[in-house]
């Protein structure tokens, strides 16, 4: 994220001094000011910036609460799938959970550091994703209970590894390049329009000028902090399967209790 930051605001540098310079070559006439560019297109370019604003932060947001849910859900089925050992035998069920753990583990250390730099999961989580399928499908089911039982915690792997999928598919959820770019060039255009329109004193010009281009930095930087769902400012970050992790023990302990 901090390269995109530099990117953006090196460009946003080069085409706002490409932008002041040819608003005063090209100086907007006091006519044309009050007539067609005061109030036909600089409204439309601030009405561009602000759809394209508000359609950025509604994507961002709704791909950081969906990231959030989905981890948490997905910490919930490995949850229940942990409980659902209980009802097997002791080697078979200690397997599965070993392996729950391994993956839950995986999660954590080496999943998370991929979502956050790399916008994918980390191939060793379906490694051990496919291990954690391998001991569910060795579960005994001598009897119809146990039957049951090991289809109910198959039903949980199905859940476990259809919330990986939708892990993956938030980790590449992005905001549109075109609505950045969009928001950008209509948002830079509203800082340099005062310059060539000419409006008002040079010292008011200026420092609306600079207001107009820190809301506008301010805004990108919004944007760009909401693009990827596990770095930045809602960021979601493993808590919900440390706290898995943390469940499993006191099920263990339960487990043992006589």
């Amino acid at each position: 994220m901090t390269t995109s930051l530099i990117v953006v605001f090196v460009i946003l540098g080069v085409l706002l001094v490409a932008g002041i310079v040819v608003a005063r070559k090209f100086v907007i006439s006091p006519d044309d000011s009050d007539g067609p560019v005061g109030s036909l297109i600089a409204p439309c370019v601030l009405s561009i910036y602000l759809i394209a604003l508000a359609m950025g932060l509604v994507i961002g947001w709704e791909n950081n609460r969906g990231a959030a849910d989905s981890a948490v859900e997905e910490a919930g089925h490995a949850t229940a799938l942990y409980w659902g050992t209980a009802a097997f035998p002791e080697e078979e069920g200690d397997a599965v959970r070993e392996d729950l753990r391994d993956y839950v583990d995986t999660v954590i250390e080496e999943d998370w550091p991929v979502m956050r730099e790399q916008r994918e999961l980390d191939p060793s989580g379906s490694a051990a994703l496919d291990r954690l399928r391998v001991s569910v499908n060795d579960l005994p089911a001598d009897d119809p209970a146990a039957a049951l039982e090991r289809m109910e915690v198959r039903h949980n792997v199905t859940d476990l590894v259809q919330s990986r999928v939708e892990r993956s598919d938030s980790a590449q959820a992005t905001i549109p390049g075109v609505i950045l770019l969009a928001t950008a060039i209509s948002g830079l255009a509203v800082v340099v329009l005062p310059f060539a329109m000419r409006v008002g004193q040079a010292r008011t010009r200026i420092f609306w000028s600079v207001v107009n281009l820190v809301f506008i930095a301010s805004s990108l930087v919004i944007l760009l902090a909401l693009d990827n769902p596990y770095s930045g400012l809602l960021a979601t970050d493993s808590g919900s399967f440390e706290d898995a992790l943390a469940g499993f023990d006191r099920i263990d302990a339960a487990l043992t209790t006589p």
